[in-house]
């Protein structure tokens, strides 16, 4: 059977359909040629024959006819001149051969029986002439050779119109036979033009037409013009390819319609948005004009065309954004914040926000403000007034016990009345020190601190401190250690503050370590510059418990604090003074384990002051150490100055006048 590729489905296709109509064409081309190959060999068969007989039948009729004359001119020559008997006789003898051969030519190639007759008639005429003239010996014979010759050339006439006619009759029928062929031939050509003219409007009705409908309706689709109506016709690829158009522009146009629907959605439910905003929203395009605004923003810029669509943005807006906080009042007396960012497609969104209760709070706010820094100024004065009349008094308590107990202008007639004084002189002294924290604190909260720096050694100031707390470490049954690190650098301090420092951090590590326990004090170089270093193996705090351990007023452990007793306001303090230095307290702590205090300061470049060099080296023989108090009016250097008095004597003449004078 038939191939695949050439089933009737096949030649449905766009593919079958050109193959046939090409192979119609090429069957009605071959066929032309064919008749044309025809017509040529039939013309080249006609013109053969037509050479073949009639031509040559006339032509050798009329050469017979030359040669016969030819060969009486030389029988008439030899009788003339006997002379040339050997040439005529030689000519004679061929021109009769040539004569016979003419004639039996002749006859052959007669293309009639009429002219085939003729030519015999005339060979046997021309045999007979040939006797006569072998046996013409008298005048009777030669009469009779005449008449012979005269029925010979009449027969070659007779010949030659034959033959003349034959050819007419073959020249006209050939003619005829030409004009046929070019008459079928033309005819031919205009059916085969015909039918591939009808071959060619099929394949454009099957094809172009509908390429020209896809192509238009593609153009028409790609134009946004999605009802534009695509009909499938066929089953070929034409019509498969209409048929999928159809089913995408239907895909299209679903798709255009859900996505109108959903930008129609979005657009709605952004205007609800803008709308239910509760601030003034307004879209503006990229040329400054409105495409979308809310109601509020409207209501804060009153006017008949102010923010509708279409419209420019009022003037008062730019005033609002050239603003540096973008803030306006309206002419109703409420304040607006206006802000905007950009668009992706350079316009922008407008925010108007109302902040009238923000800057009625603000108000208020600056008011609470004003109240409490004017609170905080009325307490800073009352503590320092309260500060300078509880000290005035309070030295001159801890003045007098002091004498009493030192028995300094002589001895005391009751031992029970000097246990007396001396209590009384620890208490002023503890209330001095609470006092003077909490104007320090006070003024820190005040910024009214001044630090009066120089350039010191480090270490200097820790042996100082050492040496202060070293009995209170010894009475406690502590071991107090010192570790000097070399080539310290030198810092820039308040000799007075940070000694003040150090005596919080030793204090707090003697105060809260048991007996049998250990408190380091070390000075080391650090990356930053000087590290002051106090570490106790006492009860120690938890690592959460830090942050309020440098709070005011708090005391981690209740218990401890009934225990030692305390304000809570020297860690704080410490803190205070270091981070005014420039540097930073850190501390680490674990519970039953200890704490550790880091004080890191810059070092300085600078050259120590002079002043008296401290000992390295801690005394053994007990030293009673009494702190005069610090008046609030007295400078750091002042505040500094230590009364120092042997325990059981009385001072000497020289401290005498410093005791009166500060009493």
């Amino acid at each position: 059977m038939f191939p695949s590729w050439l089933s009737r489905q096949f030649f449905l296709t766009i593919r079958g359909k050109i193959m046939l109509a090409f192979t119609v064409l090429a069957a009605l081309t071959a066929a032309l040629g064919l008749y044309a190959v025809n017509s040529v060999v039939e013309s080249g068969r006609l013109v053969v024959r037509t050479y073949d007989k009639p031509l040559m039948a006339i032509s050798y009729a009329r050469l017979a006819q030359a040669d016969f004359n030819a060969l009486e001119l030389a029988i008439e020559r030899l009788a003339r001149e006997p002379g040339t008997a050997d040439a005529s006789k030689g000519r004679i003898t061929d021109l009769d051969r040539a004569v016979k051969a003419d004639l039996g030519v002749a006859v052959e190639r007669s293309a009639t029986p009429t002219s085939a007759a003729a030519a015999q008639n005339a060979a046997q005429a021309f045999e007979t002439w040939r006797t006569l003239r072998d046996q013409a010996q008298s005048p009777g014979q030669h009469e009779a050779l005449r008449e012979q010759t005269a029925r010979v050339l009449d027969s070659l006439d007779l010949l030659g119109e034959l033959t003349s006619d034959d050819g007419f009759r073959d020249r006209e029928q050939s003619l005829t036979l030409i004009e046929r062929y070019r008459k079928l031939s033309i005819l031919a050509t205009v059916e085969v033009l015909l039918i591939g003219c009808l071959v060619a409007l099929m394949l454009a009705r099957k094809m172009v037409t509908p390429i020209a409908a896809a192509s238009h309706a593609a153009g028409r689709i790609a134009a946004g013009e999605l009802d534009t109506d695509i009909r499938p016709d066929g089953k070929d690829e034409l019509g498969q390819l209409l048929a999928s158009m159809a089913v995408m522009r239907d895909n299209i146009r679903g798709m255009m319609e859900r996505e109108i629907a959903a930008r129609r959605s979005a657009q709605n439910q952004l205007a609800d948005a803008i709308e239910g905003a509760r601030s003034g929203v307004a879209l503006i395009g990229p040329d400054g004009h409105v495409l979308m605004a809310n109601s509020l923003i409207r209501q804060f810029f009153p006017g008949r065309r102010n923010f509708a669509a279409g419209e420019r943005v009022p003037g008062e807006i730019d005033e609002g954004l050239a603003h540096p906080t973008g803030e306006m009042q309206l002419e109703d007396g409420r304040w607006i914040r206006i802000t905007h960012s950009p668009s992706k497609e350079g316009g922008m969104v407008l925010i108007a926000s109302d902040i009238s209760f923000l800057k009625e709070r603000e108000a208020a706010l600056r008011e609470a403000r004003d109240e409490a820094e004017a609170a905080n100024r009325a307490k800073t004065d009352f503590l320092t007034n309260m500060s300078h009349e509880l000290r005035t008094p309070l030295s001159a308590v801890i003045g007098f016990s002091e004498m009493i107990v030192k028995e300094t202008f002589g001895p005391v007639g009751q031992p029970q009345y000097r246990e007396f004084a001396d209590d009384i002189l620890h208490a002023g002294r503890h209330l001095m020190e609470v006092i003077t924290d909490i104007l320090d604190i006070a003024k820190a909260h005040s910024g009214t601190i001044e630090l009066q720096t120089r350039t010191v050694r480090p270490e200097a100031i820790m042996r100082a401190a050492v040496r202060i707390v070293h009995e209170k470490a010894r009475d406690a049954d502590i071991t107090l250690e010192t570790h000097i690190g070399e080539l310290l650098p030198t810092i820039e301090a308040d000799t007075v503050r940070m000694r003040q420092v150090l005596l919080n951090l030793l204090s707090n590590a003697i105060k809260f370590t048991p007996a049998g326990g250990k408190v380091s004090a070390e000075v080391s170089r650090h990356p930053d510059g000087v590290l002051l270093r106090v570490r106790d193996s006492g009860a120690g705090m938890a690592p959460e418990d830090i942050p309020r351990a440098l709070q005011p007023f708090v005391q981690v452990d209740a218990s401890l604090s009934r225990r030692h007793g305390g304000t809570g306001l020297g860690l704080p303090l410490t803190k205070i003074f270091v981070e005014l230095h420039g540097g930073r307290l850190e501390l680490e702590s674990a519970l039953n384990v200890g704490t550790t205090a880091s004080v890191i300061l810059p070092a300085s470049t600078g050259v120590p002051a002079p002043g008296p060099a401290l000992p390295d080296a801690i005394p053994v023989a007990p030293i009673t150490m009494a702190r005069r108090p610090e008046p609030l009016s007295q400078e750091p250097e002042t505040q500094s100055d230590n009364v120092m008095v042997p325990p059981g004597r009385h001072p000497e003449p020289a401290s005498r006048p410093a005791l009166e004078k500060r009493l």
